[in-house]
């Protein structure tokens, strides 16, 4: 089962690295930094869709209640019970490099999921009443949904989409990822649902926030580019 879900990842052009395990195998997917509670929906969400109701998931927990949660084996460690090593494997079953060496150096910078499959997969965990409403400072002068940017900033709310990447305390403050920030200048207004950065990287609703995104990571930034992506993520 893990293994169909491994050969249509891989079609979809998701980057996957199959672990051979004791009991069988483990299939690991690398992002960028996320929230644990995040990564678990998007994990959880992905199992659903494939029907693959059995298998386990890591963070193993919805909720951290107490202690440090749970800890995941590292991988091409010597396994306690066996005392063997399981390396890694592409998805047609060949050992992903020839000795563990080559792999560990692989993996120390292994091809990330794209952000907006993992968008994309979130989005569908969303309750229509998390969907944020319009407030009175945002109102859009055309009917709710009228175009495709009002449609998309009622879709997810700016704290679900940022807190995602950014780091955010409970006070929904953090570092700026668009400059080297020491002082947390990064903020996210929950109730007027927007986002600020206080060292002036602008800012305001889900769509500034992703088009600076892509600027920085080399992409098109433009608003006609910024909002197809976003559509393709989020709906």
């Amino acid at each position: 089962m893990l293994l169909t879900l491994t050969r249509t990842l891989q079609q979809q052009n998701i980057p996957v690295y199959p672990e051979l395990s004791r009991r069988g195998g483990h299939l690991w997917l690398f992002t960028e930094p996320l929230n644990g509670s995040f990564a678990r929906r998007f994990g959880k969400q992905l199992l659903a869709e494939h029907h693959l109701s059995d298998v386990e998931l890591y963070p193993k927990q919805d909720q951290l209640v107490s202690g440090p949660g749970s800890l995941v084996r590292l991988p091409l460690g010597i396994h306690r019970l066996t005392g063997r090593k399981y390396h890694f494997i592409t998805p047609d079953g060949e050992p992903l490099a020839p000795t563990f060496r080559e792999q560990i150096t692989l993996l120390a910078s292994p091809a990330l999921v794209p952000f907006g499959f993992i968008m994309s997969l979130l989005a569908k965990t969303l309750p229509s009443a998390e969907a944020p409403k319009p407030t009175p400072e945002h109102k859009p002068t055309s009917p709710a949904g009228h175009t495709l940017s009002e449609r998309i900033k009622a879709r997810i709310s700016v704290l679900d989409f940022i807190s995602q990447y950014v780091q955010l305390d409970a006070k929904h403050t953090g570092f700026c990822p668009f400059h080297d920030d020491q002082k947390q200048s990064f903020s996210v207004n929950m109730e007027q649902n927007y986002w600020h950065c206080f060292a002036g990287c602008s800012g305001q609703t889900v769509i500034d926030f992703w088009m600076l995104w892509r600027a920085k990571h080399g992409q098109d930034g433009s608003f006609t580019a910024t909002i197809k992506e976003l559509r393709e993520m989020l709906f």
